[in-house]
């Protein structure tokens, strides 16, 4: 698939465990440890909404809870967002930049919950 430009308009999901208390706070809400990139990787994973379903971006809903960032956020922020297909999920893109501790909470507080399957 081309990599598509990723719109101000755009919605970024993400999903976050939510079994585990490090990643979601007792009131629901994303920490900002779910807005961290690993070590490893070249940016926090999120899926494009328009170019996917919420099953298949959750892919587990007995794990994991699904969040919505726009995309305005993100860049004013100072964050880049790249379109990034991999094999079997064309909607796949990364959030790039320097994802502090202080940008992490920005991006937890900004998030808003995709009550699905609810």
């Amino acid at each position: 698939m081309e990599k598509e430009p990723i719109l101000r308009s755009d919605k970024l999901l993400r999903r976050v465990q939510f079994l585990d208390p490090n990643f979601i706070k007792d009131d629901g809400t994303p920490s900002s440890s779910s807005f961290q990139p690993k070590k490893n990787e070249d940016g926090l994973s999120v899926d494009i909404e328009r170019l996917t379903a919420y099953p298949r971006a959750i892919e587990n809903a007995s794990r994991f809870r699904l969040f919505s960032l726009d995309a305005a956020i993100t860049e004013d922020l100072g964050l880049i967002n790249e379109h990034d297909p991999i094999e079997g999920n064309d909607a796949h893109a990364l959030i790039k930049g320097d994802i502090t501790k202080s940008v992490a909470r920005k991006l937890a507080a900004a998030a808003r919950r995709i009550h699905y399957p609810d």
